[in-house]
């Protein structure tokens, strides 16, 4: 072995100056990247299952109803009677169920459920 040669020129390793190069702190900066967006997934996924909402719902997740289950009684019938031009309401029935993240209003008549309403974000929709 020659005296002047350190193990590290001998393995071909070379002393940097300065720092590391552009591909050393593109690589860090996509390794945090991803880390962050895989963190982020499973804390958004948490606090929608967590907080009594629908974890996938999409609409805002955890967010409650401004409105009673009463009022979305009395909103949910006259929908119903609106959109199926059914008057006769002393044989209907109506319940809410909360979500969190959306609520849905059930009609029976006749003890039979004819229709399905979401509520979200302050509007009203049929379900199928």
């Amino acid at each position: 072995m020659i005296e002047d040669e350190t193990e590290d020129e001998l393995f071909g390793a070379k002393e940097k100056k300065g720092g590391g190069s552009f591909k050393d702190y593109l690589l860090i900066t996509l390794i945090a990247l991803v880390a962050m967006m895989g963190i982020n997934n499973y804390i958004d996924a948490r606090a929608g299952a967590g907080a009594g909402g629908c974890g996938g719902c999409g609409v805002s997740s955890g967010i409650a109803s401004t409105f009673t289950n009463e009022e979305l009684e009395r909103i949910g019938l006259e929908f119903y009677v609106e959109s199926s031009g059914d008057t006769e309401t002393a044989d209907v029935q109506v319940r809410v169920q909360d979500f969190g993240c959306h609520q849905e209003i059930y009609i029976y008549k006749d003890g039979r459920r004819v229709m399905r309403i979401g509520h979200a974000s302050g509007q009203l929709f049929q379900m199928s």
